[in-house]
């Protein structure tokens, strides 16, 4: 499947933060570590989203229950946070040459 998701925030999401230091002519800013409204499995490599901006991705089924550690919240629970408090919206389109069993078995019942 092919999952579009949309910024609705009013902000940009996904942020790396950046922390400034020194002072005078010493002073640096480094970018990096933690992201400021963070957008959960699999989108979270895509940097930064600008308010109303969108991004399409392919998904597959499993990608919703994806932990990649036992402190790691389930995808769909996270999605589910992000869409009823509005920070995005999201659209779901079959994907064109799809050969994953789980997707098509859900299609074919559905």
């Amino acid at each position: 499947m092919l999952m579009t998701i949309q910024n609705t925030s009013g902000r940009s999401i996904n942020v790396l933060e950046t922390m400034s230091g020194g002072s005078g002519t010493s002073a640096l800013s480094a970018v990096g570590g933690n992201r400021t409204d963070p957008l959960p499995y699999p989108f979270g490599h895509i940097g930064t989203l600008a308010d109303t901006a969108t991004k399409q991705l392919p998904m597959r089924n499993r990608d919703w229950r994806y932990q990649g550690s036992a402190y790691m919240e389930e995808p769909s629970k996270q999605w589910q946070q992000l869409v009823q408090a509005g920070v995005v919206t999201m659209t779901v389109a079959s994907e064109t040459g799809n050969t994953d069993e789980e997707e098509a078995y859900i299609n074919a019942v559905l």
